[in-house]
């Protein structure tokens, strides 16, 4: 009998790192709770890895792809 499963991992949007190298996992709650855990972020969209991202020195974060978020996740524009 064939069996179809469905499993879930991250990826870092940035730097393409998994969340978890040697798992996936059969529930999404658990992935979001290690997702958290782990010090990954979600931020316009897009998931960073904990070496992705970092504060400044005004309490933005500052992403290695050149973008900026106030601490709310409120992404800053620059013009």
């Amino acid at each position: 009998m064939d069996l179809q499963e469905t499993f879930y991992n991250k990826k870092c949007d940035c730097c393409g790192v998994k969340l978890d190298d040697e798992h996936y996992w059969q529930e999404w709650d658990a992935i979001d709770q290690l997702f958290h855990e782990e010090g990954w972020k979600r931020l316009g969209g897009r998931d960073y890895c904990m070496d992705c991202w970092q504060w400044d020195d005004d309490d933005n974060i500052v992403t290695k792809d050149g973008r900026r978020f106030t601490e709310n996740g409120e992404e800053i524009k620059t013009e």
